[in-house]
């Protein structure tokens, strides 16, 4: 029998595999209740997760709270579309497994008839298509539940998502059949959660690890994230020593052991590059709490703009000056030379 592809909506598989990455319950928070005085617990129903597919989390007051779900809640962990069973909660919070008519499975061969029968999947040749066109095409007839008369798998009833046409199926010539595209991609909606939809052996769609995906960097700069082999996000520090947090001279930050640590300076270290300014007779030093102090620096001569004349460049307590150049220094009189004569004057 031939219906329309439940997979690709993704309809009862996609809930199945919602449930199977943490979708299908009551929320993936930690269910618990909170202190007295301490900070809430949750502030939604969103934030909390129920312990077993049977209980119902809430928030109340501040804090995560379970309750029974009501008998007949549909539980979808583990749930197979298209065996004729279902799963529902029990009155005492049970699992019970029973029969569901209605959950029948599909083969994709227009000549069958899809059905269950007491919990049981039946694919029996269905009188009505006897004889019947059937394939892509139409050009195929319907003979015992079999498509027949194809040449090419392109003729043949192509199938659901997790499924390859395939044409002379198990060597009978002209029959059409489906094989199952084991480990097929079928969707990718986060590409960087380390976890994709692959078909398994069954050809239901089901969560599968993606170690080649680049995960989003968190906010910690001394680890890198990469996929894990199980689809987990791995976080790896980064080497020790790698500056983090706006590493500065008199803040520095640096990682060690995968977190981002401060270890500042002794205070009246020198801030070498970042805030000096050559020859204003000042220095810039850390003052020992992340920030920086301004001092006198008489040692710190600006150059001199006349170095013909018997003046030199002075600091007095953090201030450019000028003052006399040393007696007997050599100097230029107008175009001729001379000798300072420690007051100032060239003769």
């Amino acid at each position: 029998m031939l219906r329309s592809d439940p997979l690709l909506g993704l309809g009862l598989a996609g809930l199945v595999f919602a449930a199977a990455c943490g979708g299908g319950g009551e929320g993936n928070a930690a269910s618990s209740s909170s202190g007295g005085g301490s900070e809430p617990v949750c502030t939604s129903d969103a934030q909390c997760g129920a312990s077993d597919p049977c209980k119902i989390a809430a928030c109340v007051a501040g804090a995560c709270v379970e309750t029974q779900a009501p008998e007949g809640k549909l539980v979808l962990d583990g749930l197979v579309p298209g065996d004729c069973k279902r799963k529902h909660c029990k009155a005492d919070g049970t699992i019970e497994e029973v029969s569901d008519e209605t959950d029948k499975p599909e083969d994709y061969n227009p000549c069958t008839l899809d059905t269950c029968t007491e919990g049981v999947p039946l694919h029996a040749p269905d009188p009505a298509m006897e004889g019947a066109a059937c394939g892509a095409s139409s050009m195929m007839i319907c003979s015992a539940g079999q498509c027949v008369g194809c040449t090419d798998p392109l003729q043949c009833p192509q199938g659901g998502l997790c499924h390859v046409a395939v044409c002379n199926l198990m060597g009978m010539t002209g029959a059409c059949g489906l094989e199952i595209a084991v480990g097929k991609g079928v969707s990718n909606v986060d590409p960087g959660d380390c976890v994709q939809a692959v078909c398994d052996m069954n050809g239901l769609i089901v969560p599968a690890p993606a170690p080649l995906e680049m995960p989003s960097p968190d906010t910690n700069e001394c680890d890198v994230e990469s996929c894990g082999e199980s689809g987990a996000i791995v976080h790896t520090p980064q080497p020790d020593g790698t500056t983090c947090g706006g590493s500065s001279t008199c803040n520095p930050s640096s990682c060690s052991a995968g977190a981002c640590v401060q270890m500042m300076p002794l205070p009246g270290t020198d801030v070498l590059t970042e805030t000096q300014v050559p020859g204003d007779c000042r220095r810039t030093v850390c003052d020992g709490m992340g920030g920086t102090l301004d001092q006198p620096d008489d040692a710190d001569l600006p150059d001199d703009p006349t170095p013909s004349d018997c003046t030199i460049p002075v600091c007095s307590s953090g201030t450019p000056s000028t003052g006399p150049a040393m007696q007997g220094t050599m100097c230029m009189a107008g175009a001729l030379p001379g000798t300072c004569d420690g007051s100032g004057n060239c003769k």
